[in-house]
């Protein structure tokens, strides 16, 4: 843990302590933001964290966000906006100009601003080499943007959109090549945006955006043209630790929710909370769950060291979703028929959990790439 953990143990207690979570939950059902936890991230500084001073930040590193997170999902009190935003970051602290800096940082320290993120596409899916939304430039400097993204949170209540589109065409030789990152305003002439119907329930929406001719100033592009696969690939290992961070926090709560219920429920006289059925995968979710957070804790601090973390976040991936989705499992199977009952507020986290296997990338293609870059097996994907 770093320098600051203890200072951010006591800003999530005190937010714990003044929203539930009932209101939470009561938000997505109605698939609206939970605005009183997005305040008081902003007025507690969390959503400065990350930022050095110099843009409006506090200082920080991504352990610090991870861990606010952490603590914060653990009591189920969701704010999964806060990934785009976060993640974001970290490519244009790295890569972004000076003044890109100046101008696009300070806002999301407030909450005044929040980024969202632009790469999945229907026909593409984790193949991101495929995708085929256009930024081509133009004589005059500015670029053209045509195509569309699907599964973009909060899209329409961003500011900015940290979006990839690819400035030449797919060449099987080197696909690698030709994909660039842009700083897309997202209320700029030519784009449109469709609510996706997700049946979760989510303190945000969704959205499939169109762009149609947008045009794009030249000091849209983030770093070099056609070179912009690494500043992604940066992006993506912490949102793999962001996301993670949300997962084991969940999975505490549904794990620490059964085991509860657990101690009281005794239809046969005897809590079932004595039976090894339950107790077994309620301590196997446990020892899971707390498996990945220490992975995801020393993935983080390699991260902060300016390691390479392309394995550890993949591998933090699996672990998070798994243990997850064997929390959500056992939850819904302490409360039984109850756990169907809106009321118990069980069931929108055995969605999720699920989802997670798949979102925000299936752990299938993350095997793949651990079993090709771990274990030196051939490439398969």
């Amino acid at each position: 843990m770093s320098e600051n953990a203890e200072a951010i143990r006591e800003i999530c207690d005190s937010i714990i302590r003044r929203v539930d979570r009932a209101y939470v939950a009561e938000c997505g059902k109605r698939n609206e933001l939970p605005k009183k936890l997005w305040d008081m991230w902003a007025e507690s500084g969390l959503l400065s964290i990350g930022l050095p001073e110099e843009y409006g930040g506090s200082g920080g590193s991504l352990s610090d966000i991870v861990l606010a997170m952490d603590l914060l999902h653990t009591e189920a009190l969701l704010l999964p906006l806060a990934v785009p935003n976060f993640m974001s970051r970290g490519p244009l602290l790295k890569f972004a100009s000076e003044e890109q800096k100046r101008r696009y940082l300070p806002p999301t320290a407030t909450g005044e601003e929040f980024f969202s993120f632009g790469i999945t596409e229907p026909d593409a899916g984790t193949n991101t080499f495929k995708i085929k939304t256009t930024a081509i430039r133009q004589p005059d400097g500015t670029f053209l943007l045509n195509g569309g993204k699907t599964y973009q949170t909060a899209f329409v209540e961003s500011a900015h959109c940290l979006l990839v589109a690819r400035t030449q065409p797919y060449d099987p030789e080197d696909r690698t090549k030709g994909i660039s990152l842009f700083i897309l305003d997202t209320k700029l002439p030519g784009i449109s945006a469709t609510q996706m119907d997700i049946g979760m329930y989510l303190p945000e929406k969704n959205y499939t955006t169109y762009f149609d001719n947008v045009v794009l100033p030249a000091d849209a592009l983030v770093g070099e043209e056609g070179r912009g696969l690494n500043i992604l690939f940066d992006s993506l290992n912490s949102e793999r630790l962001l996301v993670a961070a949300m997962n084991v926090g969940q999975a505490d709560y549904c794990i620490n929710r059964a085991a509860e219920y657990a101690k009281t429920r005794a239809p046969f006289d005897t809590p079932i909370g004595a039976y090894q059925s339950i107790q077994h995968p309620l301590a196997r979710a446990k020892t899971y769950n707390e498996s990945a957070r220490s992975m995801m804790y020393l993935a983080t601090a390699k991260h902060d060291r300016g390691e390479n973390i392309g394995v550890e976040a993949n591998m933090v991936k699996v672990l998070a979703s798994e243990s997850f989705k064997m929390a959500a499992e056992i939850a819904m199977t302490c409360f039984g028929g109850a756990g169907v009952d809106v009321s118990q507020d069980i069931l929108p986290f055995y969605i999720a959990a699920q989802n997670n296997i798949v979102a925000p990338v299936n752990n299938q293609i993350v095997l793949s790439f651990i079993a090709e870059k771990v274990l030196g097996l051939p490439k398969s994907y």
